[in-house]
């Protein structure tokens, strides 16, 4: 039996269960996506081996590697077990000892496994790869509140690859992003997150991506296909400001109110203290419409003045109506189609 496989050898329509046998501090920075960690060493032991291998020595480590593991093998098969019949990876940092200890004491137990060679560490190295390759792609961009979200999922939905990065980002894009959201994956994590999408797109067809900066809230997207973006085409949707207001207050009028305000603050210096007072006076008085109008003008002037540094870059310009999202997208799709080429 081959124990030992590459990341991308794996078929993706398998049933797998990947094992993570590293520490959960490992695990949080960053997993393949669908992984279970079953950490071989917790934080503190792993820790103290290390210390040992820089103070002592490298044998007198491993022993007291074995001497804290042995007795948890019995736990980790069980947990292992109760996966079955799941096909299992397992994988640690470098794809050397701890995956290679519980993969041989899994098979010993009569469970088929295999351990990914070269470990997380030859994963992340592998998807890089593929991140990075050369693909086409057509940016979606757009004033705030635009709901270039709702229209990625509506293309989506039409047959088009989409990848929704704020999606995946967890984050918005502006200070009021990482409202009624959830945490914000590392980015390593949201390198792993992205891939997981990208694998399965087909690479010969076009992939509509959001438009967006190289900071998404906390996450960095790769420097490379930040590079592809840029040097795509570029389709701006236009929609009337009383629909992009109307959109902002349906999505931010159930948030606390000191939260948003709070928000606002962040942009206090440009946004200019009078208007600053203004938009907090309307938010106490639970008027989302007169905030939202005043807060579009420092979004769309910024946004204006980012698209003027673009001058290597074809973009195009579509008008919607934001009243019917299904209309919209109907029209959004056969813009794409023009301009594209593509065949749906």
């Amino acid at each position: 039996m081959r124990y030992s496989t590459s990341f991308l050898e794996i078929p993706t329509n398998s049933n797998v269960q990947f094992i993570d046998v590293r520490a959960p501090i490992e695990f949080s920075c960053g997993h393949i996506p669908g992984a279970l960690n079953i950490p071989l060493f917790e934080n503190e032991e792993r820790a103290e081996i290390g210390t040992v291998y820089k103070q002592v020595g490298k044998d007198q480590a491993f022993q007291l590697g074995k001497t804290i593991a042995l007795p948890k093998v019995e736990s980790i098969l069980s947990q292992i077990k109760h996966l079955l019949p799941a096909s299992i990876i397992i994988y640690c940092w470098r794809g050397g000892k701890r995956s290679t200890e519980i993969c041989k004491l899994v098979n010993e137990a009569g469970i088929p496994a295999k351990r990914i060679y070269g470990g997380y560490k030859g994963y992340r190295k592998e998807i890089r790869e593929i991140i990075e390759s050369p693909r086409t792609l057509l940016m979606l961009g757009g004033k705030t509140g635009s709901g270039k979200t709702a229209l990625l999922h509506g293309l989506k939905a039409k047959g088009l690859q989409v990848i929704d990065l704020e999606g995946l980002a967890n984050h918005k894009g502006s200070v009021f992003g990482h409202i009624n959201e959830q945490p914000q994956p590392t980015t390593e994590q949201f390198e792993n997150n992205f891939f997981d999408k990208l694998k399965k797109t087909n690479p010969r067809e076009i992939l509509v991506l959001e438009n967006e900066s190289y900071v998404i809230g906390s996450v960095h997207l790769p420097p490379p296909l930040l590079v592809q973006m840029r040097a795509a085409p570029l389709l701006i949707i236009d929609l009337p400001i009383r629909a992009r207001i109307k959109r902002l207050v349906k999505d931010y009028s159930s948030t606390n109110r000191q939260e948003l305000i709070d928000a606002s603050q962040r942009i206090a210096e440009k946004l200019t203290k009078p208007k600053l007072e203004k938009v907090t006076e309307f938010l106490e008085k639970d008027d989302f419409g007169s905030a939202c109008e005043i807060l579009l003008g420092y979004y769309d002037h910024y946004y204006n003045r980012g698209l003027n540094n673009r001058k290597n870059q074809d973009i195009y310009y579509l008008t919607l109506k934001g009243v019917d999202l299904n209309a919209d997208v109907d029209v959004l799709v056969t813009a794409i189609q023009k301009n594209t080429n593509s065949k749906i």
